[in-house]
């Protein structure tokens, strides 16, 4: 007998749950285009300049949510994550999609900005932010 559709999905975010804190970045890209594959969003090509624009969308979510003080991170009625927290989730999620559909090295990418960054003096570029 198949299980209902809610079931399935019950099942498969308790899975990815429980794996989660175990991943590796390139892992998490991995798992965040293969979730974008089975989910319909590599049908069309997406430009890099579409790719920044709904990654920034994201990002304004995220400042929505904080100017209309909700918290951090909270669940609606509907079971659906939200907060500043779930928006900062969305834009790794679209960045670990967009990196893989690019054949970037995120995790690469990432360790070797760190280690350039470790270099820089204090508050580099004299700038407020």
């Amino acid at each position: 007998m198949q299980p209902e559709t809610d079931d399935v999905t019950t099942v498969n975010a308790v899975e990815a749950a429980s794996t989660i804190s175990t991943m590796t970045l390139g892992e998490m890209v991995a798992q965040c285009y293969q979730q974008a594959v089975d989910k319909g969003w590599v049908e069309k090509d997406v430009t890099v300049i579409e790719q920044v624009a709904l990654i920034h969308s994201e990002a304004s979510e995220a400042l929505e949510s904080w100017r209309d003080k909700q918290p951090l991170s909270w669940t609606d009625s509907e079971g659906k994550p939200q907060g500043v927290a779930s928006e900062y989730a969305d834009i790794l999620i679209r960045i670990g999609h967009y990196c893989r559909q690019l054949g970037i090295d995120l995790e690469y990418e990432v360790r070797r900005k760190l280690a350039f960054n470790a270099g820089r003096p204090y508050r580099h570029g004299g700038k407020r932010a």
